[in-house]
């Protein structure tokens, strides 16, 4: 029986930085195929935003407050959905000097 989606199509990315942010980039998928972000999470020892990103378009943006979240951070469930053939990223802004983003998903045809 063939689906709309397979989720052994599953897929992460992880990036660390120091001073100035980091950014973890799923590259753009074949032409069709769009990427299905399920999981955004990470950790910043400085106040930050964090933007969701697909190519230039931003998804979705949070206020990181360590002062209220702490050093870590896990986005609440949710579903963005990617423009086909077009790369996902997940950017957090600043830090002082210890940072990083974590992205998961599947993509769908």
């Amino acid at each position: 029986m063939a689906t709309h989606f397979d989720l052994n199509n599953g897929w992460s990315a992880t990036a660390a930085g120091t001073d100035s942010g980091a950014t973890a980039t799923k590259s753009a998928g074949a032409t069709g195929v769009s990427h299905v972000v399920t999981h955004v999470s990470g950790h910043s020892d400085a106040d930050a935003t964090l933007q969701l990103k697909d190519g230039s378009t931003v998804l979705a943006e949070w206020k990181i407050d360590v002062s209220v979240e702490g050093f870590q951070f896990n986005i609440p469930p949710g579903v963005w959905v990617g423009t086909p053939a077009t790369a996902i990223t997940g950017v957090i802004s600043a830090s002082r000097a210890d940072c990083q983003v974590n992205l998961a998903g599947f993509s769908i045809p």
